[in-house]
């Protein structure tokens, strides 16, 4: 059998249109993984956001607990604006495709880490009575959240740049 093979719909396949289609979608892929990555400023926001809530808690205060909350919350909302006002899209770190496992095992050793990092700063903070213990925690977590949210990224856009 030679030719174009037909459709469901009427229309015939064309071998040399669909190849052309698949280059134009896998050059389109390509580019969005160029344009999708964050300017270095954008996580090193994010970590000083985090790091500011999770000082916070050397306040023992409920209300500037609360406040920083709000800041962060506030602040993560506003540079979820600006990065879609710079790339266009905005993608989901939960679900990254077939990078998926790679960023799941990730996020499973930063949770390890987060909760023995918070362990450790509250024991010291709230029951050893050392001041100013969560800011140092807040400073570790922050920089781990810059440096994680990087890292993601740069999964992710290898992940397209190679079609997997």
């Amino acid at each position: 059998m030679t030719g174009s093979a037909p459709l469901g719909d009427g229309a015939v396949a064309d071998p040399d249109q669909a190849a052309a289609q698949l280059a134009a979608l896998r050059a389109d892929q390509v580019a969005l993984a160029g344009r999708i990555v964050q300017p270095w400023w954008w996580d090193v926001a994010l970590g000083l956001l985090f790091a500011g809530f999770i000082s916070s808690y050397s306040a023992h205060s409920g209300w500037v607990i609360g406040a920083a909350l709000l800041v962060f919350l506030a602040g993560v909302r506003a540079l979820e604006v600006t990065y879609r006002r710079i790339t266009g899209v905005w993608w989901d770190a939960r679900e990254v495709g077939p990078v998926q496992d790679r960023v799941r095992r990730a996020a499973r050793w930063w949770l390890v880490g987060y909760l023995g990092v918070m362990a450790i700063g509250a024991a010291a903070e709230f029951l050893l009575d050392v001041r100013g213990a969560m800011v140092a925690v807040g400073v570790v977590l922050g920089v781990g959240v810059a440096l994680s949210s990087r890292w993601v990224t740069r999964i992710y856009v290898a992940g397209l740049r190679t079609g997997r």
